[in-house]
């Protein structure tokens, strides 16, 4: 049998009244069966978003913004964590 696996990116916002909503497109589904059920291809495809909408984000200016970008795989480990901006708490980005 071959293994499968499901990548989520998820991006929220949170602005400056500590209201946070998910990025519009988000979140992005990465499934290895999309890609000949390479697990390696499908999380570098994963990460690629991930660090993609990162790095746009962090050109916003984050003075009263905070971003959060995250990667669960199917099983709600958490791969990759990022926050940028001013806020103090953010909510789980998967929630």
């Amino acid at each position: 049998m071959i293994a499968r696996e499901i990548f989520e990116v998820y991006a929220k916002v949170v602005d400056a009244n500590g209201a946070y909503n998910t990025l519009s497109g988000y979140p992005k589904v990465f499934d290895s069966k999309n890609y000949d059920n390479d697990l390696d291809k499908t999380f570098r495809r994963a990460k690629g978003e991930f660090n993609t909408c990162l790095g746009n984000m962090a050109t916003q200016d984050t003075r009263q913004i905070q971003f959060a970008m995250l990667i669960r795989a199917s099983d709600g480990l958490v791969t990759a964590r990022e926050v940028i901006g001013r806020l103090a708490e953010l909510p789980d980005a998967g929630e």
